[in-house]
């Protein structure tokens, strides 16, 4: 990988996190572009439309449309309604809707209508293909028990 980044034969875009969030944020809502102060003044901005907005500059960002994005919840109904647990809800929900297609992996399927809808974090008009997953093995969950006194 970094051969080929120094010798030019791949092409890197450097994207601050909270940055690439926003982009897949804004493909879902529908938003051709943004603009944010993060990277002004660094390799990030190298290229790009800035602008001053109150005494502050920002950056042009494109939104993140993508043909495909593969996301996993922790549960989902046949719907396509999906529920993320944990970290899962940092960039899955936004990368629901950023892609044409969305295919969502959930540990548990289950009928619709057995979802609290208070509790869905993407509805299914954002997922096209919905499947259970198996053998899932969480290496960073480790089982302790501890003896009583």
């Amino acid at each position: 990988f970094e051969r080929q980044m120094l010798s030019g034969e791949l092409e890197v875009e450097l994207t601050p996190q909270g940055t690439l969030a926003e982009k897949c944020r804004a493909a879902q809502a529908g938003f051709p572009a943004f603009y944010t102060p993060a990277g002004f003044g660094t390799e990030v901005a190298e290229g790009k439309e800035t602008r001053e907005f109150n005494g502050k500059m920002y950056v042009l960002e494109y939104a993140y449309k993508a043909d495909f994005s593969f996301v996993k919840a922790w549960k989902g109904d046949e719907a396509g309604n999906l529920i993320f647990k944990g970290t899962a809800r940092n960039f899955n929900p936004c990368m629901c809707g950023a892609a044409k297609i969305t295919v969502a992996e959930v540990e548990e399927l289950l009928p619709v209508g057995s979802l609290d809808p208070n509790e869905i974090h993407i509805p299914g008009i954002f997922v096209q293909r919905i499947f259970k997953g198996e053998k899932y093995e969480k290496r960073i969950e480790q089982r302790t028990v501890r003896t009583r006194n």
